[in-house]
C-alpha cells in the first residue's frame, strides 16, 4: 500500500480543469522530476500551491498546472500527496496521466480512501459515507452523508462502545477476585448501564430503519383503476413526458421506474397499470407486477377520479401506507373528500403541493439532519442488530444470575458489533466489498 498511486479525480470530459492525485511515499520528489520548478516543489511546505509547467518524460511541455502540495501526515491518505490542476482538455489530461504512470500505477476504486481508512485519517463508517455523499441522489441524502463523513455516527458509537466496555470491565473484575475479600459488584447498577445502553443502540436502530430510505430512496408507487391519471401525474413529478398519456384504458402495460427529488428526499417513483379485471394476457401480466410493487413500495398513491374510490382486494392489507389521491381535482373544484384523503391536479397552479406535503409527512423520516447522527446503511444495521440481541441477552443473564462469565462474554459480542462498524477489525473481504464499489479517484 506504499506503492504510488495515481488517478484523475475529476469526471472524464472537456472541462475548464481537470484534477489529477497522486499519494505515497516520496511522491512530491517523484512529481518534481516533471516540473519544471523542481526545487521549489520539493522545498514546499504543505498546503501550499505552485504555478509551473507539466513536462513529459523528454521535458517537452505539456500544460501550465497548479500543483497542490500536501505533506504526510495532514493529507487525505495520510501520505504525501500531490495534486495537479491542469486545463480541462482530456488529450492534456490524458497526456499528463501516461507520463505519472510511467513512475506510478493506476489507483484501484477507492484506493485513496481505503488508505485514509488503513493511516488513521478516517474509521470505516466514515469511510463508506464518501462513497454515500459521492453517490447521494438529493439534498437531504448528501446531509446525512455529510454528517457521517464529519464523524457524527462515530463519535457516538464510540461513546456508546465506552459505555458497554466499562460493564464488561466490571464483569470481568468481579470474575478476577471472586476470591478476594472485596465488596461485591453493583449488580443493580450494571443492569441499569445494560439497559441504558440498549436503549441506545434500539433508539439508533429504529431511526436508522427509516433513515436508510435516504440512501436507498423512498418507494412511491402510483396505483389506481385505468385512466385515474397515474402516468400524467408520474410525468408531472418528473417534470418531463416520461410515460405516455391517452385517454384509452390500459395504455400502461408496463411498469415504469423513476427516480427525482421531493423536498430534498430520493424518490423512486414506479407508474403501474391499472387495476381492472382483464382478459389480455400481457395486460393481466402488467397488473400482477403492479400488485407485486404495491407490496413492496414504502408508500402508495392510490388515484381516482370521480366517485368515491372502490378498495380492491389487493389494498385491503396496505391501506397503512397508502395515501388516496382524488385525481384530475381541476375537473372536479367543490368536491368534498373524504378525511385523509388529498386532492391532485397536474394542470392547476400548485396542484401537487398538498400531494407532496401528504408524501413528505408519510415518510416519517427525521427532519434534523444536522442535529443527531443517524444510521443509512444496510450493513450498519445489521451489525446494530447483532449488538441490541447481544445486549438483550446480557441483561437476561443478569436476570437469571447466570454469573459474569456470560454477561461478559454478551458484552463482548455487543462490543465486536459495534467495532464492526468502525472498522476496528476489519477483514480483507469486508474492505473488498465495500471499496470496490467506489469509483476510481476516490
Amino acid at each position: 500500500m506504499n506503492d504510488p498511486i495515481c488517478a484523475r479525480i475529476t469526471a472524464p470530459g472537456t472541462a475548464a480543469i481537470a484534477l489529477i492525485r497522486v499519494s505515497g511515499s516520496s511522491v512530491i520528489n517523484l512529481v518534481a522530476r516533471f516540473f519544471d520548478r523542481a526545487e521549489k516543489l520539493n522545498r514546499a511546505p504543505s498546503h501550499t500551491l505552485i504555478f509551473g509547467t507539466f513536462l513529459d518524460s523528454a521535458r517537452i511541455p505539456i500544460d501550465e498546472v497548479l500543483i497542490s502540495v500536501f505533506r504526510a501526515p495532514h493529507s487525505y491518505t495520510g501520505e504525501d500527496v500531490v495534486e495537479i490542476s491542469c486545463h480541462g482538455s482530456a488529450q492534456i489530461a490524458d497526456r499528463i496521466m501516461a507520463t505519472l504512470l510511467t513512475q506510478t500505477r493506476l489507483a484501484n476504486p477507492g484506493e485513496f480512501t481505503l488508505r485514509a481508512y488503513l493511516n488513521g485519517k478516517l474509521d470505516l463508517s466514515r469511510a463508506e459515507a464518501v462513497n454515500d455523499l459521492i453517490q447521494a441522489g438529493s439534498s437531504k441524502a448528501a446531509m446525512a452523508a455529510l454528517m457521517q463523513v464529519k464523524g457524527y455516527l462515530s463519535r457516538h458509537l464510540e461513546g456508546i462502545l465506552e459505555e458497554i466496555t466499562d460493564a464488561r470491565l466490571r464483569c470481568e473484575l468481579a470474575i478476577d477476585f471472586a476470591d478476594q475479600d472485596l465488596p461485591q459488584i453493583d449488580l443493580e447498577d450494571l443492569q441499569q448501564r445494560v439497559q441504558r445502553v440498549l436503549h441506545e443502540a434500539k433508539a439508533l436502530f429504529e431511526e436508522g430503519s427509516h433513515a436508510i430510505k435516504l440512501r436507498e430512496g423512498i418507494k412511491i408507487c402510483l396505483a389506481g383503476a385505468p385512466n385515474a391519471g397515474k402516468s400524467s401525474l408520474f410525468n408531472a413529478f418528473l417534470k418531463q413526458n416520461r410515460a405516455i398519456v391517452t385517454p384509452h384504458p390500459g395504455t400502461t402495460r408496463d411498469y415504469l421506474e423513476e427516480s427525482f427529488s421531493l423536498s430534498g428526499y430520493p424518490i423512486v417513483l414506479y407508474d403501474t397499470a391499472g387495476l381492472r379485471e382483464s382478459s389480455d394476457l400481457i395486460e393481466q401480466e402488467g397488473i400482477n407486477r403492479s400488485v407485486e410493487l404495491m407490496q413492496n413500495a414504502d408508500i402508495i398513491l392510490f388515484l381516482y377520479d370521480g366517485a368515491q374510490p372502490e378498495i380492491s382486494p389487493e389494498l385491503q392489507s396496505l391501506q397503512g401506507k397508502t395515501i388516496f389521491v382524488a385525481s384530475k381535482a381541476d375537473l372536479y373544484p367543490a368536491k368534498k373528500l373524504p378525511v385523509g384523503h388529498v386532492s391532485a391536479s397536474v394542470h392547476s397552479p400548485n396542484g401537487l403541493q398538498a400531494l407532496s406535503d401528504s408524501i413528505v409527512a408519510a415518510l416519517n423520516l427525521p427532519t434534523e439532519i444536522l442535529e443527531r447522527p443517524m444510521v443509512t446503511n444496510a450493513r450498519h444495521l445489521a451489525a446494530l442488530q447483532k449488538c441490541i440481541t447481544a445486549l438483550t441477552q446480557a441483561l437476561d443473564a443478569l436476570a437469571l444470575d447466570a454469573g459474569f462469565e456470560f454477561i461478559a462474554g454478551d458484552l463482548i459480542h455487543a462490543a465486536s458489533a459495534l467495532e464492526d462498524i468502525l472498522g476496528v477489525v476489519p477483514t480483507d473481504a469486508l474492505l473488498g466489498r465495500i471499496f470496490d464499489n467506489f469509483c476510481i479517484g476516490k
